[in-house]
């Protein structure tokens, strides 16, 4: 385990160090078992899928362009391995939690299903808060089946009560809605609900091939995604963890939210993208 970021301290003895921001190369379980239970408000994860493939490209910034982009989701011990892996890890990041705490965990129809278990296993079946969808236009057909347009993002919450605020992801209303509301016979709302909260389908585009902020890293998730998830279930000063973070997409995303975030990933070219990311926010 390396770290590449030492963390900023504003030098107050408070709940959170609203400045705080640490990036480690290595495995997340080394970086687990040595952080501080409970200093955490805010996990997204986004692990390999079970995809039984090996991911290579390149990077796009100059900085990042002789160096691989690689990861690879093969496992010698078939989906029992991975779950074991997995829940290794998962068990230490519900000690990292706090108790208001959230996991986000973002995964698609290879082995969610498994997956899901497993934390209702860790955190309990009245863990579960959300299983959102993330709809998407982009990917392949095919002429065997329906085309595979969505991830799921299973969100566990550690303890009974948790942070969520629905101001900030409120939708407004279709006029259509709001005119039906000056009628008071079979309105189900006010006039004056001018807003809803969003459905658990979130339909966010994908990023599209030439998107500016496309890195080259595979599995790459837009920051609108993960900015919505944040703004969603992290408290303003809140500590936000990603400790697969691939390109870095939910650490920038925290940044520009003014989050404090502890990033981690076992690839030295993805930590190079990573802060090559956070010092252009």
């Amino acid at each position: 385990m390396k770290l590449l970021a030492k963390p900023e301290d504003n030098g107050q003895n408070s709940r959170r160090s609203h400045t705080s921001r640490n990036l480690y190369c290595g495995d997340c379980w080394n970086v687990l078992r040595t952080s501080k239970p409970g200093s955490v408000d805010f996990i997204y994860i986004d692990p390999p899928y079970y995809t039984k493939r090996e991911f290579l490209s390149q990077g796009r910034k100059e900085s990042t362009r002789r160096m691989p982009l690689h990861f690879d989701d093969r496992w010698n011990g078939g989906h029992v391995e991975y779950l074991r892996f997995l829940a290794l890890r998962v068990q230490l990041m519900h000690s990292v939690l706090r108790p208001e705490g959230v996991l986000l965990v973002h995964l698609d129809w290879h082995i969610v299903h498994y997956v899901k278990v497993m934390l209702d296993q860790i955190f309990g079946a009245h863990g579960l808060i959300n299983e959102l969808i993330w709809y998407y236009q982009t990917g392949g057909a095919s002429r065997r089946h329906f085309s595979r347009k969505h991830d799921t993002i299973l969100v566990y919450g550690r303890g009974d009560r948790h942070y969520f605020n629905a101001a900030v992801v409120a939708m407004p209303r279709s006029p259509k809605a709001l005119h039906r509301a000056r009628w008071p016979k079979g309105a189900r709302i006010s006039v004056n609900h001018t807003h809803k909260n969003p459905d658990d389908v979130i339909a966010i585009p994908a990023l599209n091939p030439m998107a500016a902020e496309r890195t080259g890293f595979p599995t790459q998730k837009p920051l609108a995604l993960l900015e919505l998830l944040i703004s969603a279930f992290c408290p303003p000063q809140g500590v936000v963890g990603d400790y697969f973070c691939g390109s870095g997409t939910t650490l920038v995303a925290a940044r520009r939210l003014g989050r404090a975030y502890t990033g981690c990933d076992i690839s030295p070219a993805a930590m190079q993208l990573t802060r090559s990311r956070l010092r252009d926010v």
